[in-house]
């Protein structure tokens, strides 16, 4: 009898550490587990092709969307450079952007928007993320844009961190606060293979992008070194 009971601990514990040690198969669920996640699914795709535009010696694709916000209708342009709302042009080389951080072309047809209704404690968000071409490891750096109060006539409009992040992993605190993450890797003790992500967020504050460390960091350990889609987290700081 004692030894059945010994056993079923030990099967308890297994399973309470497995539980803790989830691991992850991609970011966007990783993102959605965090408390204070601002953004759910995109905004649905229209089928159809991208529609082709010719503008002032520019030439190029974009994509239309439709939705509400706040409950006043959106329409959303997305092309390569830019996003329109509601007839009002944003580029995203003149988007206020976090240290070390360029903005490329994306494809329209692969982009994601995402919208957040307002709160008592923050305006409404719209957000954008798409992938440019590139070789090598560019699949790992999306360029995310996020509008803080779209449908104001002075919004904010901010180039966040690329490195294997999301508009899904915005976050906002109790208080309304918005953070987001800057990611960096973490080395083996030779310093020589990827073995990890630190996550550390950051807001943007009187003009500028500061630390948050009212979120504390998060460790993510690949399951595989220098393959960094299959992850667990490994502990908070």
């Amino acid at each position: 009898m004692k030894s059945a009971v010994m056993l079923m601990a030990a099967l308890a514990t297994l399973s309470s550490n497995v539980h803790a040690a989830r691991t992850y198969d991609g970011y966007d669920a990783f993102y959605a587990d965090q408390p204070g996640a601002v953004f759910g699914a995109p905004i649905k795709q229209p089928a159809g092709p991208l529609h082709l535009y010719s503008d002032s010696g520019e030439q190029g694709s974009y994509t239309e969307l439709r939705s509400t916000l706040d409950g006043k209708a959106v329409w959303i342009e997305v092309a390569e450079n830019r996003i329109t709302v509601n007839g009002k042009t944003y580029r995203f080389a003149r988007a206020t952007t976090f240290p070390n951080e360029h903005a490329i072309d994306i494809y329209p047809g692969n982009a994601n928007v995402f919208l957040a209704a307002g709160t008592g404690s923050r305006p409404p968000l719209l957000c954008v993320e798409g992938y440019g071409s590139g070789s090598g490891e560019a699949d790992r750096h999306q360029q995310i844009f996020l509008l803080a109060n779209p449908l104001a006539r002075k919004p904010t409009f901010l180039h966040l961190p690329s490195l294997l992040s999301s508009c899904r992993a915005v976050v906002t605190t109790k208080d309304g606060k918005l953070a987001f993450p800057k990611n960096s890797y973490l080395f083996d003790d030779a310093q020589e293979s990827r073995v990890g992500l630190l996550v550390s967020y950051y807001s943007f504050e009187n003009q500028r992008f500061v630390s948050f460390p009212a979120l504390n960091q998060l460790r993510l350990r690949f399951t595989h070194p220098e393959i960094p889609f299959q992850f667990l987290v490994q502990n908070k700081d």
